[in-house]
């Protein structure tokens, strides 16, 4: 009985040392991450419609995960376009013929869907080069 309990008491003493010294040591780990900034500006054509001077051209689906946010660049060819205006969900711009106009996005990161629809100027619209950008801050 003895050579049993000295045994076990051996064994107790042995499992208490190595968990004595497991929960002695310490680790730690440094993680980083890096996410890249991604702004993008993806065209849903929703169908066109008519409603007086203003054509209703589809969506525009903005993605932009920059933490001070983002603008709009409306770009087309230069010397055209003069005196249409670019309605993007309450946001407007008229369009002077120089090639690029600023709309405001969004003040943080964020993802959303707006209307597009133009009013044409006088010229109509004079181009095939139209598009919009999403530029971070």
């Amino acid at each position: 009985m003895v050579k049993k309990l000295t045994g076990m008491v051996a064994a107790t003493v042995a499992v208490a040392s190595a968990s004595a010294a497991i929960a002695s040591d310490s680790m730690s780990f440094n993680l980083r991450a890096f996410v890249p900034v991604a702004c993008t500006v993806g065209y849903n054509p929703t169908g066109i419609s008519f409603t007086n001077d203003t054509v209703r051209l589809g969506e525009l689906r903005e993605y932009c995960n920059a933490p001070n946010g983002y603008d709009l660049e409306v770009r087309y060819s230069p010397n055209s376009l003069r005196g249409v205006t670019v309605n993007i969900g309450n946001e407007r711009v008229t369009l002077d013929g120089s090639g690029f106009a600023a709309i405001r996005g969004a003040t943080g990161p964020k993802i959303q869907t707006r209307a597009l629809s133009v009013q044409f100027g006088e010229d109509g619209f004079d181009t095939d080069e139209f598009q919009v950008a999403a530029i971070a801050k």
